[in-house]
């Protein structure tokens, strides 16, 4: 009796401590390593070049628009405790932080937006700092959230019992909103703005690797990020294109 006893509250345990993932470990393990934005280059490439150069003059980027730290907070969340039976859920709300983000956000999009304009447009950088048109970016918007949900249940029943667990991390959405403007002997002459929105996969774990998780969710972010940046170049690039193939826009 005593042995079945043990037993029973050992399992008791063993449960509770595998369905306890807190929100400051989620938090610590996204927050452990920072990842380098990148992406695969497939746009369609420039038949040809005119004489047109531009240059890539100012980015505004307002810092406050992303916290220093990923942020998990717990949006909610139950343990069901019944007679020989537990059973939990819990949600956290994952806010991406520029912590997990290896690049200086500014100096990555002037970076890649002047990488697709080489591969894409119709036009050239100025690298001479001679042209009459250069080009003023704005990094208006740029936030990545998701769900991390924790969920499992235990049972016991005389001789025979189990248990099961899961962690999930995703879908997160990825939202990027950069607009830009154009100008001719710095007066303005064009503008437009690109709203972007990119989601994560889904991420799943069972029993094991929860830390492995963590950081894998933190590192689909930053590609989705990413991407958005990356689709926000070839519009812009095929903006201009349009605009410059104007006969007025000289």
């Amino acid at each position: 009796m005593n042995n079945k006893i043990k037993s029973i509250f050992l399992l008791i345990g063993l449960s509770l401590v595998v369905s306890c993932t807190s929100t400051k470990k989620i938090q610590k393990n996204m927050n452990s390593e920072s990842h380098a934005m990148s992406y695969f280059m497939d746009s369609k490439i420039a038949e040809s070049k005119d004489s047109t150069t531009i240059s890539v003059d100012t980015i505004f980027f307002n810092p406050n628009i992303m916290g220093e730290k990923t942020e998990v907070k717990k949006e909610k969340g139950w343990f069901l405790p019944l007679i020989f039976v537990y059973i939990w859920n819990s949600k956290n709300k994952c806010t991406q932080g520029k912590s997990i983000i290896k690049d200086d956000i500014p100096s990555f999009l002037k970076t890649s937006l002047i990488n697709e304009v080489n591969r894409s447009g119709n036009f050239n950088i100025d690298t001479i700092n001679k042209s009459k048109y250069s080009i003023e970016l704005s990094i208006d918007e740029i936030k990545t959230e998701g769900l991390y949900i924790s969920s499992g249940f235990f049972y016991y029943a005389l001789y025979v019992w189990g248990y099961s667990y899961s962690d999930k991390a995703g879908p997160a959405v990825s939202n990027l909103q950069v607009s830009y403007k154009l100008k001719k002997d710095n007066q303005i002459i064009h503008s437009n703005s690109f709203k972007l929105e990119r989601y994560t996969d889904l991420i799943q774990y069972k029993s094991s690797g929860k830390k492995d998780l963590q950081k894998k969710y933190a590192a689909s972010m930053v590609e989705a990020n990413s991407y958005n940046f990356k689709n926000a170049n070839e519009l812009i690039v095929n903006d201009l294109n349009t605009y410059f193939s104007k006969p007025t826009s000289f």
